[in-house]
């Protein structure tokens, strides 16, 4: 894609060219010309109290086997009401878990796992551009006459 030096916020149109007219596929706006910048892809993984204890709370339904569990042990926890915590330990073959919060939690709360991942963007068109003398082979030719006239 060419285009010419933009500032954010710039708006953006994309056309696809069908058969004899172009269609608008997306609109947007420029974000900024930064090289460095990440764009990451967010899943959010949730679970429910099992049994609470104060502080502490067994999580079922965020995961199905033990490996899992052990797996994501690192990975902060959230509640929709705010509260943090953190995975302890697995609990059998299934997939529960024993998890400490900061607070005590609810019975009715949901436990949230955010996970991110670095998503780069698809390279699916070709990089060569057509040259102009095949382009001009088929008889859209510039007019070359009135150009040395003036």
């Amino acid at each position: 894609m060419y285009a010419p030096v933009c500032y954010p916020p710039q708006p953006v149109l994309v056309f696809k060219a069908v058969e004899e007219c172009h269609v608008l596929v997306a609109t947007g706006t420029l974000l900024s010309v930064d090289p460095d910048r990440v764009v990451c892809k967010k899943a959010v993984l949730s679970g429910h109290p099992l049994k609470i204890h104060r502080r502490s709370a067994v999580i079922r339904y965020m995961f199905f086997n033990r490996e899992d569990v052990l797996w994501f042990k690192p990975v902060e926890l959230k509640t929709k009401q705010g509260r943090r915590g953190h995975i302890k330990d697995p609990l059998g073959t299934h997939g529960h878990m024993k998890c400490l919060f900061d607070k005590p939690i609810k019975a009715q709360d949901t436990v949230l796992m955010a996970l991110y991942k670095r998503v780069y963007p698809k390279w699916t068109y070709s990089l060569e551009l057509p040259s102009l003398a095949q382009h001009w082979s088929s008889g859209d030719s510039p007019d070359t006459e009135h150009m040395n006239e003036e």
